[in-house]
């Protein structure tokens, strides 16, 4: 009977997000995480990376396999990878380095972001300060936790010593494409992706649409890594290029010149950028500004990212801190090993 109290009183305390387990939380043999992202659906066979890694870092960083919880599902659950946030309704949803879209409701409509109806929002961290300024308008407790959990990319897939065999990698965003495949092309009529025959060997167009497979995920992620330097319309291209030291700015369309774009400025910078940007301290966004329909001058893109691009200051560290769940890794490793089989039976 006493060794029996003696375990009780050693035992951990449950984690934040223990109901969103799908077993009891003190038996986590056969558990599993209910998580929230876009994942592949029959209509959409091919995963996009920057959704699909959600279950990657959860799963890693956890130790658990990761199950599907849709955006409206009335249970508990943990949302962290992506622009997600404003579409999640019903039950309760553990944000983790989540994005939102605030001019959007949870239907999707254009109009001023407000918490859904029978929804409750628990905040461990976001992507960054901006959702953290409107949520805390909202009346949530909003910790000073910032970061995309994509950061911790390289723990998972390290490729340190990857061979650099492309000058330039531009990753465009799944709406320039002409299908939502991995095979798809960029759509003909944006001639800024026009790529003349003698650079074709160091250029290389970058669709982040992959094989639902934890092979296609590691190969997308290879493909960039293997790049010199980055120009990417997708935020998760920018995310991936600079937590692997990658020299990268965003493939910007508009007026004006290149540069450093102002966060407060009058510019238009996509609201995904400036949230990820201002969670990890930079009060600008390097841009490199092309029109969609003017031929872009590759090697003037080259110079200016090699002029002008420095890594991020940013660790992660309070990102990882505020991970809701029992971790089996270690922030100070740079390598995470999940064990076998783990990350290749999650859905993605």
């Amino acid at each position: 009977m006493f060794a029996s109290a003696r375990k009780l009183l050693r035992r951990r305390p449950a984690p934040p997000a223990a109901g969103a387990l799908s077993t009891n939380p003190d038996e986590r043999a056969g558990s599993s995480i209910r998580l929230s992202w876009v994942w592949t659906t029959a209509t959409h066979p091919d995963a996009n990376l920057g959704d699909a890694l959600s279950a990657v870092i959860v799963s890693a960083m956890s130790g658990l396999k990761v199950e599907r919880a849709s955006f409206g599902q009335p249970v508990e659950r943990l949302a962290a990878v992506g622009t997600i946030g404003h579409a999640q309704h019903g039950g309760k949803i553990h944000l983790w380095g989540t994005g939102f879209d605030l001019k959007r409701n949870w239907k999707g409509a254009l109009s001023a972001y407000e918490i859904p109806a029978n929804t409750e929002l628990v905040v461990h961290g976001v992507r960054g300060r901006r959702t953290a300024t409107a949520l805390r308008k909202l009346g949530l407790q909003v910790p000073d936790v910032f970061g995309d959990p994509v950061w911790f990319l390289p723990r998972v897939f390290p490729f340190e010593h990857r061979e650099k065999d492309c000058e330039l990698g531009v990753i465009v965003h799944i709406s320039e494409l002409d299908t939502a495949t991995a095979v798809a092309s960029v759509r003909a009529n944006l001639a800024r992706y026009d790529i003349p025959p003698s650079l074709t060997s160091s250029i290389r167009i970058i669709n982040t649409y992959t094989p639902p497979t934890l092979e296609g995920l590691r190969d997308k992620v290879r493909e960039i890594a293997s790049c010199r330097r980055i120009l990417s319309t997708s935020l998760h291209g920018l995310v991936i290029a600079e937590t692997y030291g990658i020299p990268c700015a965003w493939f910007a369309n508009q007026k004006g010149s290149s540069g450093f774009i102002s966060i407060e400025g009058d510019r238009p910078i996509d609201h995904r950028m400036i949230d990820f940007y201002s969670g990890v301290d930079r009060d600008c966004v390097l841009s490199y500004v092309q029109p969609m329909q003017s031929t872009t001058d590759w090697d003037q893109a080259m110079r200016f990212l090699d002029a002008h691009w420095s890594p991020l200051a940013y660790t992660g560290e309070r990102l990882f801190d505020a991970f809701p769940l029992d971790r089996v890794v270690k922030f100070e490793r740079q390598r995470w090993k999940a064990r076998p089989g783990l990350l290749e039976a999650n859905p993605y």
